[in-house]
Protein backbone atom coordinates (compact mmCIF):
# COMPACT_ATOMS: atom_id res chain seq x y z
CA UNK A 1 0.00 0.00 0.00
CA UNK A 2 1.39 3.11 -0.89
CA UNK A 3 1.51 5.74 1.68
CA UNK A 4 -0.75 9.22 1.07
CA UNK A 5 1.22 12.20 0.65
CA UNK A 6 0.57 14.80 2.75
CA UNK A 7 -1.61 17.31 1.17
CA UNK A 8 0.27 20.45 2.79
CA UNK A 9 3.55 18.88 1.37
CA UNK A 10 3.17 20.49 -2.17
CA UNK A 11 2.25 24.30 -0.78
CA UNK A 12 4.83 24.08 1.27
CA UNK A 13 7.50 22.88 -1.34
CA UNK A 14 6.36 25.45 -3.98
CA UNK A 15 6.57 28.39 -1.13
CA UNK A 16 10.29 26.86 0.09
CA UNK A 17 11.20 26.47 -3.91
CA UNK A 18 10.04 29.97 -4.46
CA UNK A 19 11.46 31.45 -1.90
CA UNK A 20 15.04 30.05 -3.18
CA UNK A 21 14.41 31.23 -6.45
CA UNK A 22 13.63 34.48 -5.81
CA UNK A 23 17.22 34.60 -3.52
CA UNK A 24 18.53 33.34 -6.81
CA UNK A 25 16.89 36.61 -9.16
CA UNK A 26 18.08 38.82 -6.37
CA UNK A 27 21.55 37.76 -6.81
CA UNK A 28 21.83 37.77 -10.35
CA UNK A 29 20.71 40.93 -10.53
CA UNK A 30 22.33 42.87 -7.81
CA UNK A 31 25.66 40.98 -8.42
CA UNK A 32 26.00 39.90 -11.86
CA UNK A 33 27.62 36.69 -10.72
CA UNK A 34 25.90 34.51 -8.02
CA UNK A 35 28.77 33.88 -5.27
CA UNK A 36 28.23 30.96 -3.51
CA UNK A 37 29.55 29.37 -0.37
CA UNK A 38 29.11 25.94 1.05
CA UNK A 39 28.07 26.54 4.79
CA UNK A 40 26.82 23.40 7.52
CA UNK A 41 24.45 24.28 10.36
CA UNK A 42 25.89 26.43 12.78
CA UNK A 43 28.43 28.51 10.50
CA UNK A 44 27.79 31.85 11.33
CA UNK A 45 27.25 34.65 8.11
CA UNK A 46 26.98 38.21 7.79
CA UNK A 47 25.12 40.49 5.55
CA UNK A 48 26.74 43.21 4.90
CA UNK A 49 24.75 46.27 3.94
CA UNK A 50 25.54 49.56 1.73
CA UNK A 51 25.99 52.07 5.14
CA UNK A 52 28.92 49.45 6.46
CA UNK A 53 26.55 47.87 9.19
CA UNK A 54 25.37 44.24 8.83
CA UNK A 55 23.27 41.60 10.42
CA UNK A 56 24.89 38.31 11.43
CA UNK A 57 23.19 35.04 11.44
CA UNK A 58 23.45 31.59 12.22
CA UNK A 59 22.65 28.81 9.75
CA UNK A 60 20.15 26.57 11.19
CA UNK A 61 18.63 23.11 9.59
CA UNK A 62 15.33 24.73 9.29
CA UNK A 63 14.14 24.18 5.76
CA UNK A 64 11.44 27.00 5.61
CA UNK A 65 13.76 29.50 7.80
CA UNK A 66 17.51 28.88 7.58
CA UNK A 67 18.92 31.98 9.17
CA UNK A 68 18.69 33.28 12.68
CA UNK A 69 19.55 36.50 12.89
CA UNK A 70 21.55 36.48 15.94
CA UNK A 71 22.27 40.65 16.29
CA UNK A 72 23.13 44.00 13.99
CA UNK A 73 26.75 44.52 13.78
CA UNK A 74 28.84 47.24 13.17
CA UNK A 75 31.76 48.02 10.21
CA UNK A 76 34.46 47.38 12.99
CA UNK A 77 33.01 44.01 13.87
CA UNK A 78 32.26 43.06 10.32
CA UNK A 79 36.12 43.65 10.23
CA UNK A 80 37.02 41.93 13.05
CA UNK A 81 35.52 38.30 11.73
CA UNK A 82 37.00 39.23 8.32
CA UNK A 83 40.33 38.75 9.73
CA UNK A 84 39.31 35.57 12.05
CA UNK A 85 38.41 34.17 8.71
CA UNK A 86 41.66 35.11 6.74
Amino acid sequence: MKPTPDPDWKERREKIEGYYRDIGKMGMTDMGKIKAVVVKSGDKLIVELDDGDGILYEITEDLINPFRMIKTVSQNEIEKFQNLTK
